[in-house]
């Protein structure tokens, strides 16, 4: 009789202790941003939704980037001043974005895949996935990778974009703390990931959809 009561109590805290475990994965996969990042957060959605907006002025871009933001990739580009970042991502958004979806049109961009891995109490990389949704009807055609380096501007009082790293959408960092996306900017469409197209920012320079 104690025998088998012993039995029982073991499969009791073995099934208790695995039902932790699961649960503990579960909420881990999907982190929730510390409030002392939030304000990073802020700064990139609303940077998103000004690149779909197509609303890049000097006096908007100022309150996104800092004025020595660089681009670490393939060349490395530092920029020196606020025009100088608004003149390049006037660029991107109405030459190479059109770029990405002739002969269709560009019409949105979605984000697939959010991360954070916090660096200092007042810095933080941001890694996304996003899909390019193309005419007719926001079709899902393309996918790119980035990494944001975000930091707080003791003078301005806000989190700034300070960097930004391209990386082969196959190295999304799955170990960093992965969020959840705000409805407003996620890609909910049914097409897989695996099916759209990847592109690296260093071969469009070049005149390439392609990365092979």
């Amino acid at each position: 009789m104690k025998y088998n009561f012993l039995i029982i109590l073991v499969s009791l805290l073995i099934n208790c202790s695995c039902s932790k475990k699961t649960d503990s994965s579960k909420s881990s996969f999907i982190s929730e941003v510390p409030e002392n990042y939030s304000g990073a957060f802020d700064t990139f959605y609303n940077y998103i939704n000004t690149l779909n907006n197509n609303e890049l002025s000097e006096n908007i871009m100022s309150g996104f980037f800092n004025e020595n933001f660089s681009i670490i990739g393939n060349p490395n580009i530092t920029f020196s001043n606020i025009p100088e970042i608004t003149k390049a991502y006037n660029g991107i958004r109405n030459q190479t974005y059109p770029f990405i979806c002739s002969p269709n049109e560009f019409q949105r961009l979605k984000l697939a895949k959010l991360a954070y891995l916090p660096l200092t109490k007042i810095s933080i990389n941001i890694a996304l996935l996003d899909v390019f949704l193309c005419s007719p009807d926001k079709t899902p055609s393309y996918k790119m990778c980035f990494i944001y380096q975000l930091v707080f501007d003791e003078s301005k009082k806000k989190w700034l974009m300070n960097t930004l790293t391209e990386l082969n959408p196959k190295n999304y960092p799955l170990n960093w703390n992965q969020v959840e996306i705000k409805d407003s900017h996620k890609y909910s469409q049914n097409k897989p990931l695996s099916k759209l197209t990847p592109l690296l920012a260093s071969e469009l320079m070049n005149g390439n959809k392609s990365i092979e």
